[in-house]
């Protein structure tokens, strides 16, 4: 492309030499204006023409480096979602190996399920708490903070439609036993849960499991004590 400006530029310089006489009727110095006026109009479409490859071409270039950064943030959500299936999925088998071990500390098993919960759906502190439907009290709460200041204490807190084990409450999320055991209902409740876990499917099923196994251990307890 510079050759070609470059040879313009001497065609266009040599003109008076070449151009001696008149034509077509015009004089000699109307022929060489308007030759020239050519050879620049041509130099400028030229011009015109690589200002136009140059921008395709960065256009191009942006599209690549978009894709390629779309790519990488791709990689890096797929291996940040397998790394946090894995810890799921540690967190479960962690949990389900101490429930088949009867020397296991209940207690260790209660902070495996906070720990588990709030892991799961990004909260900043869990709480099971069981509730006896009967008299309409709490019984006892187990809580990540260790003073149990997590929620306020009611009965409306933990009431939920028939049917219904899953329900939010301002900042908290409360998930409910389908079942009782001597009127008790578990409930786990997580506070300060991201939004987009809380909806998330799966992770409500985990954490259903979770209240579940919560009020099957404190059973056990129960039983143990009264043996």
């Amino acid at each position: 492309m510079y050759w070609l400006f470059l040879v313009i530029f001497v065609v266009t310089i040599m003109i008076p030499d070449v151009v001696r006489n008149g034509a077509f009727g015009l004089p000699e110095e109307r022929i060489e204006e308007f030759l020239i006026f050519v050879m620049g109009m041509t130099g400028f479409l030229f011009f015109i023409l690589k200002e136009h490859q140059l921008e395709v071409q960065r256009k191009e270039k942006l599209r690549e480096q978009r894709r390629l950064q779309q790519t990488s943030k791709d990689l890096v959500d797929s291996y940040s979602y397998i790394g946090e299936v894995n810890r799921k999925m540690d967190m479960l088998m962690q949990i389900g190996s101490n429930l088949s071990e009867s020397a296991v500390d209940k207690r260790e098993i209660f902070d495996n399920i906070l720990e588990a919960a709030t892991f799961l759906l990004k909260g900043t502190a869990a709480s099971i708490i069981f509730y006896n439907v009967k008299t309409e009290k709490i019984v006892k709460e187990i809580c990540s903070d260790k003073k149990c200041q997590l929620i306020k204490k009611g009965r409306d807190f933990l009431a939920m439609e028939k049917n219904i084990y899953i329900k939010t409450a301002g900042e908290f999320i409360i998930f409910s036993s389908k079942q009782t055991t001597g009127d008790i209902r578990s409930y786990l409740v997580v506070k300060g849960f991201d939004e987009f876990q809380g909806q998330d499917n799966n992770n409500q099923e985990i954490i259903k499991y979770l209240t579940a196994q919560a009020l099957f251990v404190y059973s056990n307890l129960l039983m143990n004590v009264k043996k």
